[in-house]
């Protein structure tokens, strides 16, 4: 239970933060929240998800953890920034260690937790297509679906950067290849979008 209320209240808090920049205007703030609850919302919860999913298919055991001090940092950045910069560290999946034995060494356990942390970022990029895809729908879908690209390629980019604790740095620790693969695209693609 303790999880599932660590999940919402991220998730409740990540939607905040993305519709801070409408707070001053309370009958667009109601339909901003909704769409970020849909967009960055989703697309945090199932980056998280999907990294307690691969870690548990992996054999360890794995729990998402809320961060007291994230949740503050992030409202505290996004206040200030009136909604214009959010920071997503909002909390982890935490992963038991996995014990070396004579069928699992030191390159595998970094393998492992690569594929672990590659799981979360390649959700987002995911979801990423999915928007892409519900564009072409038209009219308020497609708006929404570009909120969504954009925010799911912004999860991706930041969470593939090189520098613990975030997943780039374990990613990059197993494969510089597969590590470059992923986030040099990503890269470009916020960079174009911008």
């Amino acid at each position: 239970m303790k999880e599932i209320n660590g999940i919402v209240l991220s998730w409740v808090v990540i939607s905040f933060c993305f519709s801070l920049s409408s707070i001053f205007e309370p009958s667009l703030f109601l339909a901003t929240f909704i769409v970020s609850a849909l967009t960055a919302g989703i697309g945090f919860l199932l980056h998280e998800l999907a990294h307690r999913t691969t870690a548990r298919r992996n054999g360890c055991y794995a729990y998402y953890q809320v961060w007291l001090w994230g949740l503050i940092l992030a409202l505290f950045i996004s206040i200030v920034s009136a909604g214009r910069f959010v920071f997503a560290a909002l909390g982890a999946v935490y992963i038991e260690p996995m014990i070396l034995s004579p069928h699992i060494d030191e390159k595998g356990i970094r393998r492992v937790y690569g594929k672990i942390s590659l799981s979360g970022p390649s959700m987002n990029l995911l979801l990423a297509i999915f928007f892409i895809c519900m564009m072409s729908v038209g009219g308020i879908v497609a708006e929404i679906s570009y909120i969504g690209l954009r925010i799911n390629l912004w999860l991706a980019a930041f969470n593939l950067l090189p520098f613990p604790p975030l997943d780039g740095s374990k990613v990059f620790a197993w494969s510089k290849i597969i590590w470059a693969i992923f986030a040099v695209p990503t890269w470009i693609f916020v960079l174009f979008i911008s």
